[in-house]
This record gives C-alpha cells, structure tokens and sequence, in this order.
C-alpha cells in the first residue's frame, strides 16, 4: 500500500530592492537557465512551479510573485501580497543599501498582509565575491535576530537557488500543519 503525498499550493513572492536579482531567480528557480540582461519588472510578474519534497512527502506547487523593486511601484505592489503565504527577501552582497532596505521589505510585506509570513533572507550574488561589500556574517546576524532562515545564492550560478525555495516551503508546510493541525493546504 502506498501512501498519496501531501499536497499544498502556496502563493509567495519576492522581496527586494530594484536590481538584486528577484526576476532572475525566480527564472533560474522556475525554468532553470539565466538570462544577463533582464528587463526591469513593472508592477510583477509570476511564474509556477511545481516540485516534490522527497525528505516530507509533499508534492508543492508554487505561484512565484515577482514584485517590482523600485520605490516608484509601491502603490502597485500592494494588491499583490494579497494571499502570499511566504516570501523571499533578497539583497545583493555587491550593494550595502539593498541589505539596509531588507527591513523595509519585510515590513511593507507583513503591513500588506497584516500578518507576518515565512521569510528566507537569501544573500544574492555571491558569485561576485571580489566586489562583494556586505559579509555573510552581517546576513547571518540579521537572520538569526529576526528568526529567519539565512541562504547565500547565486541566480548566474544556480547556487543555493532551489535551497532557498525548499527551505521556504518547508516553513510553509511546518506553518500549515501547526495552523491547521492537517497535512494539506
């Protein structure tokens, strides 16, 4: 006799400042190749995924919102959070002010919903470590103060890409069985 896996489907997006990498992680993550020259996202953009987490026996699909960074979108931004249930909140090592706004983010996220969400603090680009100006031990720091899951990535190598997600979805999935006392969503 074999068991059905669990089922859930979840709504996330991602967080961050204009340029950290969003857009091109969710295309490495979704469709598994990088493209160096992205267009500017404006308002969002989405993308599906669907995965199996092997180690929990959960067939996941994703709805991946790719929210536009810059700050001239906000007003548009808010009408897409409705119904998130995580997110990614990324900042590139290369650029200190996009690790300073991560704050932000989470608080323009969780005031959107209002509720707080699964977060995972991704660190992008660490591919460019030769112009890399935040540390990890900065990252880390700030993650473990806000109890979020801390992963370094790299959206032109592929590093730690699908971490990031397995690990969001794993928190979605712990945060639904605790809420809901069920195994699917």
């Amino acid at each position: 006799m074999s068991l059905i896996p669990a089922e859930y489907r979840y709504k996330i997006v991602m967080l961050g400042d204009g340029a950290v990498g969003k857009t091109a992680m969710t295309t490495r993550f979704t469709q598994n190749f990088f493209e160096a020259d992205y267009k500017r996202t404006i308002g969002s953009d989405f993308a599906i995924k669907r995965l199996t987490i092997d180690d929990i026996d959960a067939q996941v699909t994703l709805q991946v919102w790719d929210l536009a960074g810059q700050p001239r979108f906000e007003s548009v931004r808010q009408g897409f959070y409705r119904g998130a249930r995580g997110g990614l909140l990324l900042y590139d090592v290369t650029r200190r002010r996009t690790f300073l706004n991560v704050e932000n983010w989470k608080e323009e996220a969780f005031a959107n919903l209002q509720k707080e969400i699964p977060l995972i603090l991704v660190a992008n680009k660490v591919d460019l470590e030769d112009s890399r100006v935040v540390a990890t031990e900065e990252g880390e720091k700030y993650a473990k103060k806000n109890k979020l899951i801390y992963v370094e990535s790299s959206a032109l190598t592929g590093e730690n890409v699908e971490d990031a997600y397995l690990n969001l979805c794993r928190t979605m999935i712990e945060d639904s069985k605790s809420a809901n006392g069920a195994n699917s969503v």
